[in-house]
């Protein structure tokens, strides 16, 4: 669910700050909450022989939501759109994959409609798109009556995309490989400020220009302690793709600068970027930070989940 790419940063809208959304019934039907991510923690540790690259990640999930609502249909169509109309359809919009994939591996005649609201801003690493594809497929398991556990999902849904196990798990953890392993981790709950720069960084680009010798095992990768605090998690904040993205964008560089002296005890771009986060201890600092910001683009409150 990738958007256009750009090759430099365009000039910054006014923030929107938005609050966690409700769930509803519209007049579309069954209505789903499809929650973004952060990387508090990405170590890029090999290279494979397929041209991707295994990750050690420590993610949070957070209350930035997309709405999806589903209907099913007795035509036995699969319809997916959005109201921005900034999703690509067909096979390369992950909710569509999502849909195929159970209806044909079950022989389900029914067929879906999907309408996304999007909320959560298209090419910028906060996994809108996996997100999108693991609620869809949690919801149709339980509506088709589906045979699968967890561990078959999570299964299927590599098949769609790295980051859609880590939905399907749905709470903080520690993703390794590709993102088809997850584990538990206990973090504090954090409140977060998140600046979109409005702008769309293709993760085949940042993941081209990454020039490091990739040397490191994953065992080398190591976060040991006990996370209570904030200050305990800004310890850790490190991203191994924020240099080439900086490249890409140099208002994110900017952004993170801002949202420290804005307040944040951290702040560190997430995935492949370009949305960057500050960490607060509390929602009143992540709201006072937000009158600090004002410029910098598409502007977020969030909390852990």
């Amino acid at each position: 669910m990738e958007g256009r790419a750009l090759d430099a940063c365009p000039a910054p809208g006014r923030p929107v700050p938005v609050v966690e959304a409700r769930a509803d019934r519209g007049e579309m039907g069954r209505a789903i909450l499809s929650p973004a991510k952060v990387n508090l923690l990405l170590k890029v540790v090999s290279k494979r022989a397929d041209g991707y690259h295994n990750l050690v990640s420590i993610v949070d999930i957070v209350s930035l939501y997309d709405v999806i609502r589903l209907k099913e249909l007795t035509s036995g169509d699969v319809r997916v759109r959005d109201t921005a109309g900034v999703l690509p359809t067909g096979a390369d919009n992950t909710i569509y994959r999502a849909i195929m994939l159970l209806k044909e591996r079950f022989r389900v005649p029914s067929g879906i409609e999907a309408i996304v609201e999007k909320r959560i801003p298209v090419g910028s690493g906060l996994g809108g798109g996996s997100s999108n594809a693991a609620r869809v497929m949690k919801a149709l398991v339980r509506l088709w009556a589906l045979p699968l556990g967890l561990p078959e999902m999570m299964e299927l849904g590599r098949r769609i995309g790295a980051d859609v196990p880590l939905f399907l798990y749905g709470r903080t953890c520690v993703m390794r490989g590709v993102g088809e392993r997850v584990s538990p981790i206990e973090l504090p709950r954090l409140s977060y400020v998140i600046v979109y720069p409005n702008v769309v960084i293709s993760t085949r680009t940042v993941y081209d220009g990454l020039k490091i010798v990739l040397t490191k095992e994953e065992n080398e990768v190591t976060f040991s302690g006990k996370f209570s605090t904030a200050l305990d998690i800004a310890g850790i904040l490190e991203n191994d793709l924020e240099k080439v993205a900086f490249l890409r964008c140099p208002e994110i560089k900017t952004i993170k600068d801002r949202l420290k002296e804005a307040g944040a005890v951290g702040s560190l771009m997430s995935g492949s970027g370009s949305a960057v986060f500050g960490v607060f201890g509390d929602e009143r600092g992540a709201r006072k930070a937000v009158e600090k910001l004002g410029g910098l683009g598409s502007v977020f409150i969030a909390n852990s989940l």
